[in-house]
C-alpha cells in the first residue's frame, strides 16, 4: 500500500471521527453495560475525546503528507538516503527526522485517547 493510501485513509478516519463526535450517536456510543443513568456523562466524555482524537488523526495525516512529498527515501542495502524535495520558507527548519518524530507522537496521542475511550466506558458501569 502506498504512502498515498496510507495517509487518505487517515484523513478519513479523521473525518469519520469528527462525524461521529458532531452527531453523537451511533455503534460508537452504544454499549448496553453502562447503566442508564451514566450514559449522558458516558457520551459527553466520549464526543470530547472523538473530537481529540479526530484532531489529533488530521494532524498527523498532514504531516505524514508533508513529509512524504517534501522528502524522498531511496533504500540501498546498507543505508537510506533522504533527498529533500523542496523547503518551506515559513519554517526552514522541518527536517524528515522532525517530522518523524511529530508523527510517532501524534500516532501515541491517538492511541492513548483511544485507551481513554475505553476507560471511560469501563469506568462509567
Amino acid at each position: 500500500m502506498s504512502h498515498v493510501s496510507l495517509d487518505a485513509f487517515q484523513l478519513l478516519i479523521a473525518v469519520y471521527l469528527f462525524y461521529v463526535a458532531a452527531k453523537g450517536s451511533g455503534t460508537l456510543y452504544n454499549f448496553p453495560e453502562i447503566p442508564e443513568s451514566r450514559k449522558e456523562t458516558a457520551k459527553r466524555s466520549l464526543r470530547k475525546l472523538y473530537a481529540a482524537a479526530g484532531c489529533v488523526a488530521l494532524l498527523d495525516g498532514c504531516v505524514s503528507m508533508l513529509q512524504n512529498s517534501m522528502f524522498t527515501v531511496e533504500y540501498s542495502e546498507n543505508e537510506m538516503e533522504i533527498t529533500q524535495n523542496f523547503t518551506i520558507s515559513l519554517f526552514p527548519f522541518l527536517s524528515y527526522r522532525m517530522l518523524s518524530v511529530f508523527s510517532v507522537i501524534c500516532t501515541i496521542l491517538f492511541l492513548l485517547l483511544l485507551v481513554c475511550a475505553v476507560l471511560i466506558i469501563r469506568k462509567k458501569n
